[in-house]
């Protein structure tokens, strides 16, 4: 159902009532956001079929994946059935005529669970209403497997794997359903299980069982260990449905951090927004070596949940909520549970977050001088009116990993803390005093960053030009995305050596042509900052306590987030006008134990010094890091 499709404007008095009318019917592509209807609250879409069965005795379903935002299916002019969180997929029965027309209305939402893609963070080609990443029509005989829910956990036994399966019939039905688990990729030990239906016509049965493992190969994050999988099957005649799953537990407190299967997990990353092509995206994560992706307030297609499992890289999912909206709670634990029964079997999503920026503290940047960090004191220790329901939804999410209500920006007393020294607050030395001052703040850091131009003069989508200009005093898009490379590199270092358990820079992608807040641009070329920030986000990397002016003295420490001891020489070299070619440098030997920063010797920068370079040798290659003075 991929071609021959319509869509049309919606017309704004049809909107809630009978079949929708619109102002014109174009041809778009479905699945997609058609461009022409950028803007609109409101889009329908038509596609005219023959009855597809081959025999009466057929059953015919729609499934639509993506359906943004509120919707509603009608065919032949009668309503087929609503649909409200895009995240999860939409299925339909139907008993088709001879020649048919199914309309699709596609609503923005309205009860605030939008999140990002009704902000200015995301482009508006990008927030069209409409069906985003697939339709399928799917032919099923009498009775079938209709869906399969698998809840993996680990117990003093060993592991296990809760599994829900419904069969749908129209005719009796006395026969067993196969339940298997086998590893995927690896050798290792499986299970089966059979179960007995019995149903009448017009039943729809669900089978549970669990499946138990005594000794399960479990998931681990990356550089942590592998990322062993199972596949669980179901199978009833003819039909199988499979999911892929793992085992692995994930617990955070602030006495002891992140923890994956029991062991201490530092988690290092960026935010992802919707861009278009989240899965190329990923691949940027993973060439970057980051360990953690941030779903800002958005839920992503199964693809990528997928990607994360094989790669090991740990998502943060969060609600799609986004900003000052305020929500009725209950509508929010109902798409709380929705998002946990479409993700959670997925052993890469590990954190959750509720409320994403819901309101803003300031409504200016502050400089950072006296009076500005006055009005920061006074304000930190206030919170927001969203916290009660942030909470409520928050208890509806898994209670097997944990989930931050409020991720905001200080004085929101955020369970999550967005930072932006550099950015919003002072120069990047800023984070010094930030540190100092709201030190529980710095433990799990959801945003830091800074914006920068790719062209001269552009107003970008998601990019505040006054306070870029203030920070950076240019428009000169080298000028800019020097400023970014600095501020985001001093204020990552400031925060690992602080001891953050969890840490994202915003974000991976500007929305827009032109900058963005992104270290990538627009078509997913890289500025300056990606390669800086994947550095200073290695699990083991050499650093400068701060960036010193030449002529000046500086610490340089050895940061390691590895699971076991770093033994090496950290050496220091110079680069300007004689520097490079003078004998000025020094090492020094380290030993650092797991998540642990040990000094690596004082460093003495030359007066003619224009940048410095650590490297840490450990027989391996080395692992460097560089500076501009």
């Amino acid at each position: 159902m991929t071609s021959q499709w319509e869509g049309g404007r919606v017309l704004a008095d049809t909107v809630g009532g009978g079949p929708p009318a619109v102002q014109s019917w174009e041809p778009v592509s479905v699945p997609g956001r058609p461009e022409r209807f950028v803007g609109a609250d409101a889009v329908a879409y038509r596609l005219q079929f023959a009855d597809p069965r081959s025999t009466q005795a057929q059953r015919t379903l729609l499934e639509f994946q993506g359906l943004y935002g509120h919707t509603r299916v009608w065919l032949n002019g009668e309503l087929l059935g609503t649909h409200r969180e895009y995240f999860a997929p939409a299925r339909f029965e139907f008993e088709p005529a001879a020649e048919n027309e199914l309309v699709v209305e596609c609503h923005r939402p309205e009860d605030g669970f939008g999140g990002v893609y009704e902000t200015d963070h995301v482009r508006d080609a990008l927030a069209v209403p409409g069906i985003w990443w697939g339709v399928h029509l799917r032919l099923r005989p009498p009775a079938f497997l209709r869906d399969l829910v698998v809840n993996p956990r680990l117990t003093d036994d060993g592991g296990a794997i809760d599994v829900a399966v419904s069969v749908d019939t129209t005719e009796p039905v006395t026969e067993p359903v196969t339940l298997s688990l086998r590893p995927e990729g690896f050798r290792g030990g499986g299970a089966m299980e059979r179960e007995q239906v019995e149903a009448g016509p017009g039943d729809r049965i669900t089978v549970t069982r669990t499946l138990t493992l005594r000794e399960p190969s479990l998931w681990w994050p990356r550089n942590h260990g592998d990322q062993h999988r199972y596949v669980v099957r179901a199978k009833f005649r003819d039909h199988e449905i499979t999911r892929t799953t793992a085992l692995r537990s994930v617990e955070y407190s602030v006495d002891d951090g992140l923890r994956v299967n029991g062991k201490r997990v530092r988690a290092r990353g960026v935010n992802m927004l919707p861009s278009g092509d989240l899965l190329a995206d990923f691949e940027h994560v993973e060439e970057a070596g980051f360990t953690l992706a941030r779903l800002h307030a958005h839920v992503a297609q199964p693809e990528l949940y997928e990607a994360a499992d094989e790669a090991g890289v740990l998502v943060w999912q969060d609600c799609p909520l986004s900003g000052d909206v305020r929500v009725d709670p209950d509508r929010g634990r109902t798409v709380a549970r929705t998002l946990a029964s479409t993700v959670d079997h997925h052993p890469s999503v590990a954190l959750f977050g509720v409320h994403d920026d819901p309101e803003r503290p300031f409504d200016s940047r502050l400089s950072g001088g006296r009076m500005d960090r006055l009005r920061f004191r006074r304000r930190v220790g206030t919170g927001t009116d969203a916290r009660a329901s942030a909470e409520r939804i928050a208890d509806a999410l898994p209670a097997d990993r944990p989930a931050f209500p409020v991720c905001g920006q200080p004085g929101t007393e955020p369970d999550a803390a967005h930072l932006y020294p550099g950015w919003t607050f002072g120069d990047a030395d800023a984070v010094d005093w930030l540190c100092a001052t709201v030190p529980a703040l710095t433990r799990v850091v959801t945003e830091f960053g800074a914006g920068s131009l790719t062209e001269a003069g552009a107003e970008p989508t998601g990019l505040d030009r006054e306070i870029h200009d203030s920070v950076v005093g240019s428009a000169d898009p080298a000028v800019s995305q020097a400023t970014q490379t600095r501020t985001l590199k001093r204020v990552a270092e400031t925060l690992r050596l602080q001891g953050a358990d969890v840490l994202a820079g915003f974000c991976l992608r500007d929305a827009g042509a032109g900058g963005g807040m992104g270290v990538l641009d627009v078509d997913g070329e890289s500025k300056p900052a990606y390669d800086a920030l994947a550095t200073s986000l290695r699990p083991v990397v050499p650093v400068l306590r701060e960036v010193p002016a030449p002529g000046g003295r500086v610490e340089a420490r050895l940061l390691n987030d590895a699971p076991a001891e770093v033994q090496g020489t950290v050496r220091w070299t110079f680069h300007g006008s004689q520097a490079g070619d003078s004998d000025a440098g020094g090492s020094m030997s380290v030993t650092a134990p797991p998540f642990e920063s040990v000094a690596a010797g004082e460093v003495s920068v030359p007066a003619d010094a224009t940048a410095l370079e650590l490297s840490l040798e450990t027989g391996t290659t080395p692992v460097v890091n560089r500076y501009h003075l």
